[in-house]
């Protein structure tokens, strides 16, 4: 099937009317901007390059120094692995035998209900005064009643109870709190083992942090103790002021452990 006339005829039309902008642009003289288009382009980019690229790269070589003086002289790799490995061979040396002494039992009461208030006050668990009060009684006898003894007694003795549950109390909670405190220095250390140099003032403020609590403990129980000394001089006091509105012998007030004689009589 032979194509239409006057598609053909308007195809030679065209081709006839480009022929001569095509002998034009093979004729035409070159010159730089229409022979190279990219060349634009491409001082562009040698602008960028050297303009930008030196301190690029100055900026580089300068981090890499850097990087090169922080890993070989302030935080040399091989002594970082050193001290992880020191740290690891110490705490698995000397921990379970630092262990094996925290366990051992030193509890020596040989009674029935004192066994039982020791086992209370040092099995490793805050124990309140309310749950101490059974075995305390047990051990130490129960309250003094109005009709067992003097109104001053009866002041005196129940003092010194409150007082020294208190501090069966509180060397249980010290206890209690030794472990804990055991426990989060063992996770602190093993921490270090595999700390990175710029965490170490982190775990350094833990440990600080540790320390003060340890402080905050030592200090109730020296509080504790002051109290126990200030009962047994009020004990004595007033041992000392009973007898002098009641003259009898110092034992029947002295209950703190304090001894006192009674006077001499003249005798002819």
């Amino acid at each position: 099937m032979s194509s239409s006339p006057t598609k053909i005829t308007i195809f030679r039309r065209l081709v006839f009317a480009a022929a001569p902008l095509v002998v034009l642009l093979l004729v035409w003289p070159a010159t730089r901007a229409h022979a190279d288009i990219f060349s634009v382009f491409t001082d562009l980019f040698n602008t960028v390059t050297s303009t930008l690229g030196g301190p690029s790269s100055a900026i580089d070589s300068a981090s890499s120094q850097q990087l090169q003086f922080l890993t070989g002289t302030i935080y040399p790799q091989s002594l970082i692995d050193q001290l992880h490995a020191s740290i690891s061979t110490t705490s698995s040396t000397y921990r379970p035998w630092m262990t094996s002494v925290m366990a051992l039992p030193t509890n020596s009461a040989t009674a029935a209900g004192s066994r039982q208030l020791e086992s209370a006050t040092r099995g490793g668990s805050s124990v309140p005064p309310s749950q101490l009060q059974t075995s305390f009684q047990t051990t130490y006898g129960s309250p003094v009643t109005a009709k067992g003894a003097a109104t001053f007694t009866q002041t005196v003795t129940d003092m010194s109870d409150s007082q020294a549950l208190d501090v069966f109390s509180l060397t249980s909670a010290s206890d209690f709190t030794a472990n804990t405190l055991i426990s989060q220095s063992h996770t602190l250390e093993d921490s270090g083992a595999a700390i990175a140099p710029g965490n170490a003032d982190h775990a350094a403020l833990q440990a600080k942090a540790l320390e003060l609590y340890s402080a905050a403990i030592r200090h109730k129980l020296l509080a504790a103790n002051l109290r126990l000394e200030a009962v047994e001089l009020a004990n004595t006091t007033g041992a000392i002021k009973q007898q002098m509105v009641h003259p009898v012998p110092a034992s029947t007030y002295l209950v703190s452990g304090s001894s006192a004689s009674t006077q001499p009589t003249n005798t002819k």
